[in-house]
């Protein structure tokens, strides 16, 4: 079975491609995901993060329950990439280790990695190939501002972090430009079809 990594810049697209490969029976791990979960509920992790981060980084609800601050643990790590790689290095292990376990659980032909900084974090050496989502800055903008009710600035400090396309594109099989939502499904079922002779 192989492992399918994809990823691009924020905003670019990602999370819609996945849904058109989960629309043909692809099982899709999506690694941001899991990796807020396990800030929310990894003893571990959260003792790790408020270590690095500080007790701020996590209030309790009305339960009783800690809850990761994630506008704080933003405004700490986005403007700051010492901080940012070390809460990483946090990260990133353990979501490894979860899709690992994740991964003998699964019974298809391949199946979808899905990370924003999946080459940042070294996390293509886990894939047998590599899909990159394009868009352009202008419209990442856009959709990331519409998205998550930030300022242009944040968005384009979060662009800064990570790595451009050029780079990504260099190590990537496939590139999708995510510019035509019309022919999405024609490029993910033309790569689909491609992925099922591997």
């Amino acid at each position: 079975m192989n492992t399918v990594g994809l990823t691009g810049g924020i905003g670019s697209g990602k999370s819609t491609i996945a849904r058109e490969f989960k629309n043909l029976g692809i099982p899709i791990f999506i690694a941001d995901d899991v990796s807020k979960n396990l800030l929310a509920t990894d003893i571990q992790v959260i003792e790790s993060v408020k270590t690095l981060l500080g007790e701020e980084s996590y209030y309790k609800d009305e339960k009783g329950a800690l809850v990761p601050d994630k506008k704080y643990i933003a405004s700490k790590v986005f403007n700051n990439l010492i901080l940012l790689e070390s809460l990483n290095k946090i990260l990133h292990p353990a979501v490894r280790l979860y899709f690992k376990k994740w991964l003998l659980l699964q019974n298809s032909p391949y199946i979808i990695y899905e990370a924003a900084i999946l080459f940042e974090s070294n996390g293509h050496v886990l894939c047998d190939y590599v899909i990159l989502v394009t868009a352009g800055i202008e419209e990442r903008i856009k959709r990331v501002m519409q998205r998550d009710h930030v300022k242009r600035e944040e968005v384009k400090s979060r662009i800064h972090n990570q790595w451009s396309d050029a780079q990504r594109i260099e190590l990537s099989d496939f590139v999708i430009i995510n510019k035509d939502f019309h022919k999405m499904s024609w490029f993910v079922r033309s790569i689909h079809e491609v992925l099922l002779k591997k």
